[in-house]
């Protein structure tokens, strides 16, 4: 009976060393998870930490100007890698640079920028003053009582595809010059 009781014991022994390194081996390479439910050995040197900033950049192609602005990352960002954030953006917003608590990115825009008024016509052809108030689109902000046909030709052209100025006071002195030199 005695080597009985020593040959379960050894082999309870064994089974318990074994299990043992089995699990340090198993963490050592990352199979676990801690309290988090993040897998145990994985750095988070390169994923979006939560509360991270973006540093968003627009650039705005038809005046040249660029804004940029801090907003807090989404909640369910954290934990994602630089190429996970990437595949989840808006279209257009690419990563140009990354840590843990601070995302930049950019995005080419093809309008006028916040600092603009700018003159441009509506569907009818009626001139309104615009401006980019939200940052990715142009608002009416007003109609005039000019229409596309009431400017000289070459005029026309350039309001079709809109003319930036910088404050509505020079937009209206614009038309004002046009419509007299007509």
């Amino acid at each position: 009976m005695r080597t009985r009781r020593f040959t379960i014991g050894a082999l309870a022994v064994i089974l318990v060393t074994l299990s043992a390194l089995t699990l340090t081996f198993a963490l050592s390479r990352g199979a676990g998870s801690d309290e988090d439910g993040l897998e145990a050995g994985r750095s988070d040197a390169s994923r979006v930490a939560a509360g991270a900033t973006q540093l968003q950049t627009i650039h705005y192609q038809r005046c040249g100007h660029s804004v940029t602005r801090a907003v807090e990352a989404q909640p369910e960002w954290a934990g994602l890698t630089p190429d996970e954030l990437g595949a989840r953006l808006d279209m257009g917003w690419r990563v140009t640079d990354f840590t843990p608590g601070r995302i930049t990115m950019s995005k080419n825009v093809m309008l006028f920028c916040p600092q603009h008024y700018v003159l441009m016509p509506d569907d009818t052809g009626q001139v309104c003053v615009w401006t980019n108030r939200y940052g990715e689109g142009m608002e009416r902000v007003r109609d005039t009582s000019v229409t596309l046909s009431d400017l000289p030709e070459v005029q026309r052209e350039l309001v079709r595809v809109g003319m930036a100025f910088d404050s509505e006071g020079q937009a209206d002195q614009y038309l004002a010059a046009q419509a007299s030199a007509r």
